[in-house]
């Protein structure tokens, strides 16, 4: 339900910005930025504490300028993800045998995400044409590409004290990730497809040149469906801070 509405709600902002660049100044040109992103996961007992990553974001920008008012769709790269810790430490203790054994480890993760994203954001300029301030906000859709995890890892095992070198180690571990419209029992970790949102944000432009500062709070539950009947309850989303700089050309 919350799709289809978003994707209506998408379609008719389009839409819109067609039928607009008939009566508006219409100014194209490339945008580049970065992304410092997460993920929000929502796992009962099992949500990692996330920071962020920094990755790309580059591609083209349209605005259609009417009056203190215009209309931004984008066509970008957008690389996004997250990276978090795991430890162990853990103990065990035999009386009968008169062994303890401990066991104390970690786990670092990186999670990169690449999608082609289409954000369409309904832009205020304080000095109308001429730009200046901006407040933005407005919808967007991500088409995943193809993404990367990467863990690497250190354990420790002791018994009473002395290292257990059979069980004790480092580890590293990549793997690519698999973007797919329903869930597989494949071996490769898998995120859905298409992820959507809102963004929103702050910027200012002067003459060709545009800054803006959003942050993107992705809505799609990255976990995709393993059952055509039930949406997976448990949930990870897309969140981030996005910095980016574009040059319009065409202008009147």
């Amino acid at each position: 339900m919350i799709s289809s509405v978003f994707r209506t709600c998408l379609t008719a902002g389009v839409l819109l910005g067609g039928a607009l660049t008939t009566q508006a100044q219409v100014t194209i040109g490339p945008r580049i930025g970065l992304n410092a992103s997460t993920l929000n996961f929502d796992i009962e007992d099992d949500s990692p504490d996330t920071k962020s990553i920094y990755g790309p974001q580059v591609g083209l920008t349209l605005n259609a300028q009417f009056g203190h008012f215009s209309l931004q769709p984008s066509l970008l790269f957008s690389q996004k993800g997250a990276r978090f810790e795991e430890k162990i430490d853990a103990s065990y203790t035999d009386e009968d045998f008169g062994y303890t054994v401990a066991v104390k480890g970690e786990e670092k993760v990186d999670i990169r995400l690449n999608y082609l994203e289409i954000p369409v954001n309904l832009v205020y300029n304080t000095s109308g044409e001429e730009g200046g301030f901006q407040v933005f906000a407005g919808p967007y859709v991500g088409i995943g590409l193809n993404g990367q995890y990467k863990a690497k890892g250190s354990i420790m095992t002791t018994v009473n004290g002395q290292v257990d070198e059979s069980s004790s180690g480092s580890s590293e571990e990549t793997e690519d990730i698999k973007f797919v419209g329903k869930g597989t029992d494949g071996n490769e970790p898998e995120f859905r497809r298409i992820d959507f949102g809102i963004n929103a944000g702050l910027g200012y432009k002067a003459g060709p040149f545009q800054a803006q500062l959003g942050y993107g709070l992705g809505l799609g539950n990255l976990i995709p469906k393993y059952d055509d009947d039930d949406d997976a309850k448990e949930k990870i989303r897309n969140r981030g801070v996005q910095l980016s700089v574009a040059y319009f050309f065409g202008g009147k």
